[in-house]
């Protein structure tokens, strides 16, 4: 097992009181971590807010760095009232699953939605939607720096 808690200087990061979550290395983990003093007691929130799409949208927060950010989204069906009764990482992706009975055909074909996000600049992250369903994004854009690779929460 890899080390799990470091207090010191950490080379992505800086100095401070660092704990990976199992079967990570607090040392190397570009995954996020199960805590991070340099979060204080919390991250404050530079914007949140709410927006439908099925192309690409830029959330602009002009903070001049890549900020650590949460993003979720769901389709009208996931809605009632405006609420989102499910929602989902903007890393998944809905799949329809192919006819097995066709030789030398992969399992799966992307006949679906999904959604990813990147930053596009320092003050932007942008939002694209996979096919044409319109999805119901919300999101969250902290004043604290990424320190998830660009993942988010």
């Amino acid at each position: 097992m890899g080390n799990r808690i470091l207090l010191g200087n950490r080379s992505t990061g800086g100095y401070g009181l660092y704990v990976s979550k199992t079967g990570d290395n607090v040392l190397d983990t570009t995954n996020p971590l199960a805590f991070d003093s340099r979060t204080g007691t919390g991250w404050s929130i530079k914007q949140a807010g709410q927006f439908a799409t099925s192309g690409t949208q830029n959330i602009t927060h002009n903070l001049g760095y890549n900020p650590l950010f949460a993003i979720r989204y769901c389709t009208s069906s996931e809605l009632s009232s405006n609420v989102a009764t499910k929602v989902f990482t903007p890393s998944y992706v809905h799949a329809t699953e192919r006819d097995d009975t066709v030789p030398f055909e992969p399992d799966f074909t992307f006949d679906g939605f999904g959604a990813y996000v990147y930053f596009n600049g320092t003050n932007n992250v942008r939002v694209t939607t996979v096919g044409s369903t319109t999805l119901y994004y919300s999101y969250i854009i902290f004043n604290e720096p990424d320190f998830t690779g660009g993942k988010g929460l």
